[in-house]
């Protein structure tokens, strides 16, 4: 899940940080109410953002691969769903970001979010294979027996793979970024942070004032607009309130 506090309106600190560090704070901001950004939603917003890159930024993206980024968290559906039951349970319960998964957790989740887009297209397992395997490169403390079994998975899985896809590797690892990229772009638009925040490839600054973004320099193809969908905790106004939301945004 992806927590998006609510809090009143201050303003946020001065300092330009990058912006995954955005998203770590939002996840670790404790609040008394928060909007939740599931994280196949929050998929489906990256896979929009990627199908709006300019070319050339990353080269063309087509539409499998576009469709391959917004699967790339479906794996979470399960976790989301029960935590969300959990919620609507017990009002008091408060909701866990995805930061705070058990590495059991994850590496179900990312198993999943790869078959699913393998299913889909072969290109879209390896891409998603390959954006997991890096990501559990970070993972450290406990259970590095499964996630290293995890990473040896996923090599065979995309050797398997490759043959089936029909594209140079410097073209295919060109994709993987813009997955990455995408990805915590997507992150961070959903965790609602007012930060100022700058990302490395490619080199962007966006700088958020209220409901509007400005991208510095922009990497879509024209200026549009982009949507995801959110759940409210608790409910405003008790059961039969306010319970979800959709959040438009113009870039």
């Amino acid at each position: 899940m992806v927590l998006f506090p609510i809090s009143e309106e201050v303003k946020p600190p001065s300092q330009v940080v990058s912006a995954w560090h955005a998203v770590e704070e939002s996840q670790r901001q404790n609040a008394t109410a928060y909007w939740l950004v599931t994280q196949p939603s929050h998929a489906v917003l990256a896979g929009d953002l990627a199908a709006a890159l300019s070319d050339d930024l990353f080269g063309p993206i087509d539409d499998t691969v576009a469709r391959s980024i917004s699967l790339h968290d479906s794996g979470w559906s399960m976790d989301d769903a029960e935590q969300i039951q959990r919620l609507r349970t017990d009002g008091s319960y408060k909701p866990s970001a995805f930061l705070d998964a058990s590495v059991e957790q994850a590496v179900r989740a990312w198993t999943q979010s790869i078959e699913t887009a393998g299913k889909f297209a072969p290109v879209g397992g390896y891409l998603v294979s390959r954006h997991f395997e890096r990501i559990s490169n970070l993972a450290s403390g406990k259970d590095q027996r499964r996630v290293e079994a995890f990473r040896k998975r996923e090599k065979e899985r995309q050797q398997k793979l490759r043959p089936n896809i029909n594209l140079e590797q410097p073209a295919l690892d060109k994709l993987l970024d813009v997955l990455q990229f995408c990805d915590v772009l997507s992150l961070y638009l959903c965790c609602g942070s007012q930060r100022t925040v700058t990302f490395d490839r490619p080199t962007l600054k966006i700088t958020r004032r209220g409901d509007e973004y400005r991208l510095e320099p922009s990497p879509f193809r024209d200026r549009l607009q982009f949507s995801f969908a959110a759940l409210r905790h608790p409910v405003l106004g008790g059961k039969k309130g306010q319970s979800g939301a959709t959040f438009y945004l113009n870039l």
